[in-house]
């Protein structure tokens, strides 16, 4: 599990990372989703954070959690998948895959990861009024109905809820005073009757006497049943439907209690019957990772049933957050280093 600092910690640099990515909705031109998740994955490489003068970046991050000496750390790797000439039809039904591992070197047994397929979206302005440019009604308007019906279709067949959407939304904050009070009122209701207890809970609480600072968000991370249809919809769902790209990955560490915190599900079996002789690691994670041996395997089955989605992902985010560092003790002791 992580410390209520950790995650407040947590919670902020993956804020300022979302701050970053979606100024781009305000610009003249805003730019389209390939734009910004290119910026997105971008903005995780340390280097780059210092070139785009994030406010809260990896170093802050790692200089805070050492000040007060909590054992937490994040690393990121990307991986870009290039694939056979037989399988360049099939990339891709998802814009990118997100693995989160959890290491706990203190309680291994609580140590996994969760592995999604996301799928960007954007929403457009409803005028070109630079006032008012984005309103509660704003929709996510080149969603297409026949994609959304192969995801659900490759959902059912996989038999595991492992496929989201990104969508990129405009800051309230830098919207207009009717629409930011707007916003924050389908906010406020979509809140009004939880109760705020263990960490998680808390750090809701705190974030809403804030004002919201982490919640009101511009990336959220949205169910493929319900999705949100309009902006207002997106925040009317806080926490349900749709959940900032921040607080999904947060959430999403296993150890915490439920009630707006979710649970770390168990690993899943083989796919309808077949085995994959692959015992160190999960189906869904291979998805994630475009591996074309199953791909190769779940596009035959689904071809069977008339599906012709793409499945694989162009890349692969990794976040590991760890809990502690390995443990000398557990060395065998000819293999420790004196």
């Amino acid at each position: 599990m992580l410390s209520p600092y950790a995650i407040d910690k947590l919670l902020k640099y993956f804020d300022s990372i979302d701050r970053h990515v979606t100024r781009y909705m305000t610009y003249p031109r805003p730019r389209d989703e390939e734009f910004m998740t290119a910026m997105l994955v971008d903005l995780l490489d340390e280097d780059v954070q210092v070139q785009e003068g994030i406010g809260y970046n990896t170093r802050n991050l790692r200089d805070d959690l050492a000040a007060v000496s909590d054992p937490t750390s994040v690393a990121f790797s990307l991986e870009t998948h290039k694939y056979r000439k037989d399988f360049e039809n099939r990339v891709s039904q998802a814009d990118l895959g997100l693995i989160v591992r959890y290491e706990n070197h203190y309680e291994p047994e609580l140590s996994g990861q969760r592995s999604w397929l996301l799928q960007a979206k954007r929403v457009y302005e409803t005028n070109y009024d630079p006032n008012r440019r984005y309103e509660p009604r704003a929709t996510f308007s080149a969603f297409d109905a026949a994609q959304d019906d192969r995801i659900r279709e490759l959902v059912r067949f996989v038999d595991h809820d492992f496929f989201r959407y990104l969508l990129y939304c405009p800051r309230p904050e830098g919207l207009d005073r009717r629409t930011n009070a707007e916003l924050s009122y389908f906010r406020s209701k979509a809140l009004a009757s939880e109760i705020f207890d263990y960490a998680g809970g808390l750090q809701v609480r705190d974030d809403v006497l804030n004002g919201f600072p982490t919640l009101a968000a511009g990336v959220f991370v949205a169910d493929v049943g319900g999705c949100p249809k309009t902006l207002g919809d997106v925040h009317k769902g806080l926490l349900t439907t749709a959940t900032p790209l921040s607080w999904f990955i947060v959430q999403h560490i296993p150890g915490a209690k439920p009630n707006l915190w979710g649970n770390f599900p168990d690993r899943i079996g083989p796919l309808n019957g077949f085995d994959l002789h692959r015992e160190s690691d999960d189906l869904v994670s291979m998805i994630v990772r475009g591996d074309e041996e199953v791909v190769g395997i779940i596009s035959e089955k689904l071809s069977e049933r008339r599906w012709d989605g793409r499945l694989l992902p162009a890349a692969t985010l990794t976040v590991t957050i760890s809990t502690g560092e390995p443990a000398d003790r557990d060395r065998p002791r000819w293999d420790r280093i004196d």
